[in-house]
């Protein structure tokens, strides 16, 4: 299975100038962690440059890059990715797309699920998830209201 897992702002924004824009949010990394570990995680490169710890810990680290990324795992190209990878890597384990928005935009339709931390506010990003894409192939399924407002968006 080939989901996404990110956090936006309630405007559909994910980063302010190759960060994330809001507070140290521990629930959301926890939730993160959680669901990613042991699995196989794909970013593209400025996703890769903006993580404080590289490669993540317990994970496949893949970035898709047009050039060889130090530290990952794996480098490849969105050609690559689609033709090759993403159909070896489905049949042997969970996929987590996990940034940034070119990327999650370029996969839409390899992705089974979408889950979205909604983080409260509005950040003044500078970079958003293709809200209207996703709304044209995905459907909302569950709403998780515990600790964390995460939303489950399934291919329609």
């Amino acid at each position: 299975m080939i989901r996404a897992i990110l956090a936006c702002d309630q405007d559909w924004g994910i980063g302010k100038n190759g960060v994330l824009p809001w507070p140290h949010n521990p629930a959301d990394l926890k939730w993160f962690k959680e669901n990613t570990v042991n699995c196989t995680v794909v970013m593209g490169r400025k996703t890769w440059e903006s993580l404080p710890m590289k490669p993540l810990p317990k994970r496949e680290n893949i970035v898709v890059s047009s050039t060889k990324v130090e530290g990952a795992d794996t480098t490849v190209s969105m050609s690559q990715l689609t033709r090759f990878t993403l159909p070896k890597l489905k049949s042997a384990g969970d996929i987590w797309i996990i940034g940034g928005a070119q990327l999650i935009k370029h996969l839409l339709p390899y992705i089974d699920s979408i889950h979205l931390s909604r983080i409260e506010g509005v950040y003044e990003c500078d970079t958003f998830l293709p809200v209207e894409s996703i709304l044209e192939q995905f459907a909302l399924d569950t709403v998780d209201n515990g600790e964390l407002y995460i939303e489950h968006w399934i291919k329609k």
